[in-house]
């Protein structure tokens, strides 16, 4: 599986980490994630702005020209 940067339509809060400026992902272990690390869709801040969002698109494209390179 890819991670993909999940761009905002619009300018606010992040999609991906629901403004929480943290990406988790994992097993849920006593109620917490057992994985989590700093949102590269928002770089942390909980926010995505218009070059932040021009920034996850172009990243997007990249990757699956990529995947598509390596004939994934």
């Amino acid at each position: 599986m890819y991670d993909f940067s999940i761009p905002n339509a619009a300018p606010g809060q992040c999609s991906k980490c629901s403004g929480s400026g943290e990406y988790r992902w994992g097993a849920l272990v006593n109620g917490k994630h057992s994985k989590s690390g700093p949102c590269h869709s928002c770089r942390g801040t909980g926010q995505q702005t218009v070059q932040q969002i021009a920034r996850n698109n172009a990243y997007n494209r990249y990757k699956i020209a990529m995947i598509c390179e390596a004939g994934a």
